[in-house]
């Protein structure tokens, strides 16, 4: 399963991209459905492609760097007549458990009369990436875990009024994911005494890995409320994957056969406005919502009509509140700068090693500089800084139980490079 010039993260809500701009990035994603600076405002709201007179296109990459980090303990026992006896206790700690990664976009825009425009975007919404050690003593609960997904996106806008825009949009995405857990060293000779066999060093408690294409559709208003005041609400409908492959384990040989697995991607629900002072001075802000509710949990289909419990993820939907200020130094140069509040999408109860996700800041800076009348490149950058966070696991392999606890750390710096022309 290799997917080229796919990327993924782990430091927004659950596991959601929101990298699909540089000049964006520099405010926070503030007032972002509202504020159609260039051709990547079609990524969050298709109605906002109908305010260029040219053919527009965008091209960004952005860098993530993150750093999670786990340090817990885990215990384990075994059912006994006597009771649960402690057979395993070790440190599980890990630094950097999340891989950096590269996540483009590309963008077209261009208006076909006075009143249509069209563009396509090709972007990632969703992915992450999280890998464990050979070491790590709670392989058990997780080891590796990865969602790839990108985006194609054609859309149209319709100017109804002088003052309001309509637009749609159709998507086809294309994820493929990989989820697994192995024995962990400590309890490698507790297992190979309870199956009468010698186990393999890490060996297999499961792994899947699947792909599917997935359909959805995403809509937007864009309202000139006053010549200083831009009002805009967009909507990207949730997309249902069934993802299609293989899941083996070097434990449970029964688990070795063809699975699927659902996995659906969020709807998210955007209420922007850019509000302009005066020539120089602008503000922008956000409120996003995500529907994360919808994913409660993974669990494979097999081919033999078995269901495998994969793992109980009970997301709760989040909130996230952006707020974002420009400053146009000339024609040739324009600064940003804003601040967003991102609220993670699982509880203490829920929290897992595999998918890390607590509330996060965010504080970010960028710029605009004119190359050429028609030309110009956007910088920016940002520091996210998550809220420590407890985790409380326990799972049962048999007649064993075993439990992890400790607490996860993140942050994350984010760079993002974006080229936009006329013509």
């Amino acid at each position: 399963m290799a997917v080229s010039c796919l990327s993924s993260s782990v430091m927004a809500a659950g596991f959601q991209v929101n990298e699909h701009s540089a000049n964006g990035l520099g405010r926070a994603f503030a007032g972002q459905a509202a504020t159609p600076e260039n051709a990547s405002i079609l990524a969050t709201n298709p109605a906002a492609i109908g305010l260029f007179k040219k053919s527009e296109f965008s091209g960004a990459v952005s860098f993530i760097d993150p750093n999670v980090d786990v340090s817990a303990q885990a215990n384990t026992s075994l059912m006994t007549e006597q009771g649960n006896v402690p057979v395993a206790s070790a440190e599980s700690s890990e630094d950097d458990i999340a891989d950096t990664a590269l996540v483009p976009a590309l963008f077209y825009t261009t208006p076909v009369n006075d009143k249509w425009s069209v563009g396509v975007g090709g972007f990632t919404t969703y992915g992450l990436r999280t890998d464990y050690s050979q070491d790590f003593e709670a392989l058990h609960f997780a080891d590796t875990a990865e969602v790839k997904s990108f985006t194609i996106n054609p859309a149209v806008s319709y100017k109804l009024t002088e003052t309001l825009r309509l637009g749609f949009g159709v998507s086809a995405t294309y994820a493929e994911a990989e989820i697994s857990s192995a024995i962990s060293n400590s309890l490698r000779p507790v297992l190979s005494q309870a199956l009468q066999q010698q186990l393999p060093a890490n060996a297999s408690l499961f792994k899947l890995e699947g792909d599917d294409w997935g359909y959805g559709w995403n809509a937007g208003v864009f309202w000139q409320a006053t010549d200083s005041t831009d009002i805009a609400l967009s909507y990207r409908a949730e997309t249902e994957l069934e993802l299609e492959g293989e899941v083996s384990s070097q434990i449970q040989p029964d688990l070795n056969q063809p699975g699927k697995v659902d996995l659906n991607l969020a709807a998210i629900t955007e209420l922007a406005v850019n509000h302009r002072l005066d020539r120089q001075w602008s503000l922008q802000a956000s409120v996003v919502y995500t529907d994360w509710s919808t994913f409660d949990k993974l669990e494979a289909n097999l081919q033999s009509g078995d269901d495998f419990l994969i793992k109980q993820e009970n997301f709760e939907d989040t909130w996230r509140g952006a707020f974002g200020v420009t400053y146009k130094v000339d024609n040739d140069m324009t600064l940003r700068a804003g601040y967003a509040y991102d609220d993670g999408a699982v509880t203490r109860e829920n929290r897992s090693l595999s998918i890390p996700d607590t509330d996060r800041h965010w504080v970010t800076a960028g710029l605009t500089h004119s190359v050429t009348d028609s030309t110009d490149i956007d910088v920016g950058y940002a520091y996210l800084k998550g809220r420590e966070a407890v985790v409380d696991k326990t799972r049962e392999i048999g007649a064993l139980t075993s439990n992890v606890s400790g607490t996860q750390s993140a942050n994350a710096h984010i760079f993002s490079v974006q080229v936009n022309t006329s013509f």
